[in-house]
């Protein structure tokens, strides 16, 4: 054992165990595979041990593999936190910040709280409008970072799946009365198209009593006992009740993701909001 640890050989080390191979880390951090494998050779150099099983193209972690693991995790923790701590506290600017009203409900005081502790001289300025409102003004420049419902694949950098659930309670109209009552998300979303693709499966029929882009006016629906409504799992009220029935159909699941501006470039703060919104989601 003859060299110090280099932070870059911990951090390809944990992401050849994340991805399970040295070519899709490779991919992951953009290095080439001989990289890849040069730097796991110098940690085990510098330890003196092995820290992979190689058998049957399969890689596994040794006893010390796993040991070094978590130390590399706490590590890199630090590391960052470090960075974070010098850097933040000098980090100035403006983000305007963009996300839809039932993925604030669930995750905006997580991100603000973590965004404010490590960049507290950044200023924020929110904007809560759904996807389909957002994503041109990412595109038109106007919006720095937002975070979204996927339209395509490659949108933005995957965060999670959020699956859509019926909330509330039958109508007091029976299922078998007529068009079930539906309080829907406005025209031209994402989750719109997607749902309405599902509603040919309902027996009866539906009608749209409620439209709005906003989660608020749908939940008071839902409570009404007036019609059922199709919102996000995160942002479902503890008052209101998940339905699971053969009556309905099954609803999709929505990728979520985050999106930048094509003018943040690389010293923008932007790129720091959406670090910590990665980080928060992985």
């Amino acid at each position: 054992m003859h060299d110090d640890l280099e932070i870059q050989w911990l951090r390809t080390f944990l992401t050849v165990i994340m991805k399970g191979s040295m070519t899709a880390a490779s991919i992951q951090l953009c290095r080439s595979q001989s990289a890849i494998s040069m730097h796991i050779r110098k940690l085990e150099d510098a330890l003196g041990v092995k820290l992979f099983c190689r058998a049957n193209k399969t890689l596994s972690l040794t006893a010390e593999g796993h040991e070094l693991a978590g130390y590399a995790e706490k590590l890199l923790s630090l590391h960052s936190q470090a960075k974070s701590s010098i850097i933040g506290n000098q980090l100035r600017g403006k983000i305007s910040f963009g996300i839809p009203d039932d993925y604030a409900s669930a995750y905006l005081a997580t991100i603000l709280t973590d965004f404010s502790r490590q960049y507290p001289a950044v200023e924020l300025s929110l904007i809560c409008e759904p996807s389909s409102q957002l994503l041109p003004k990412i595109e038109a420049g106007t919006l720095d970072v937002a975070l979204v419902t996927r339209d395509t694949p490659s949108r933005g950098q995957f965060l999670t799946r959020q699956p859509l659930v019926w909330v509330g309670k039958f109508p007091a109209q029976s299922m078998e009365d007529g068009p079930l009552p539906i309080a829907m998300y406005e025209f031209g979303s994402e989750a719109r198209k997607r749902i309405t693709q599902c509603l040919q499966q309902v027996r009866q029929g539906y009608r749209i009593m409620y439209n709005s882009p906003f989660i608020a006016g749908q939940i008071a629906v839902a409570q009404s006992g007036q019609a059922l409504a199709i919102l996000t799992q995160c942002s479902v009220p503890r008052e209101l009740t998940v339905i699971n029935s053969v009556d309905l159909p099954v609803l999709p699941v929505l990728e979520l993701a985050v999106v930048n501006g094509d003018h943040c470039k690389a010293e923008h703060p932007a790129n720091r909001l959406t670090e910590v919104i990665v980080k928060i989601f992985t």
